[in-house]
């Protein structure tokens, strides 16, 4: 993690523990959470997005601050990751670092964290985050892809095998999906979660996704400062 990096989110992480029903103010820089099938282009887009409106990408620096909140070793926390999916696993902390760890836990300092950055801006990755801004200014995306398609891009990147690629697609898609299943009860395949679905199948690259998306956010920014400023009845 960056310095710079680092420095925002300990700034904006203070003692004070956020609503997650509580609605939030229009942030002074975009907030975009993005979900995305492995193999989808959502880390691409992700990064294109980052350069475009000039906001951090937010990944694993979530877990490093949910790990720092819970006093407990970022890299024993990563079996609860959204990578690993074990959320339920609690009793793994406490078999490596003798410190118990609930559920409710870690539910609670992962929404206050991503509460906390969508308050400042940047493009949120996984982790349930357009669950937990629901109600604010953020504007969720989903990025899938069909799994062929997937499937060609990750051989193609990650120099796999089709089985070895079929096997690491349906293993991260599934611990995703069960991740956001185990804390929060929505499915990453219901669109309503989302305000945005793109399916990347007939875009080569990025670039034309990431101009969707700016639209679309900007069309909702707009929206939002029109009904901030709108008279009461």
């Amino acid at each position: 993690m960056t310095t710079t990096l680092h420095s925002a989110i300990q700034a904006l992480l203070s003692s004070t523990v956020l609503d997650p029903h509580h609605e939030m103010h229009k942030p002074a820089r975009p907030v975009i959470t993005l979900s995305r099938d492995h193999g989808a282009l959502g880390r691409q887009v992700a990064l294109g997005l980052s350069q475009r409106l000039g906001v951090p990408v937010y990944d694993r620096e979530i877990l490093d601050k949910v790990a720092e909140r819970l006093d407990t070793d970022p890299q024993t926390l990563k079996m609860l990751d959204e990578c690993v999916a074990r959320a339920r696993d609690m009793w793994l902390v406490r078999l490596f670092t003798g410190k118990e760890l609930t559920e409710d836990a870690y539910r609670t300092q992962l929404v206050n964290v991503i509460l906390s950055l969508g308050r400042v801006g940047g493009i949120i990755l996984g982790r349930g985050a357009n669950v937990i801004l629901s109600t604010s200014c953020a504007l969720r995306v989903r990025i899938t892809a069909s799994p062929e398609v997937c499937l060609q891009r990750v051989m193609a990147r990650h120099h796999l095998g089709e089985a070895e690629a079929r096997a690491q697609i349906e293993e991260i898609n599934t611990n995703r999906g069960r991740f956001v299943w185990e804390l929060f009860h929505r499915r990453n395949s219901d669109a309503t979660s989302f305000d945005l679905v793109i399916n990347t199948d007939r875009f080569a690259d990025a670039e034309p996704v990431v101009d969707l998306i700016e639209q679309a956010y900007r069309t909702l920014e707009k929206q939002a400062v029109a009904e901030s400023t709108k008279e009461p009845a």
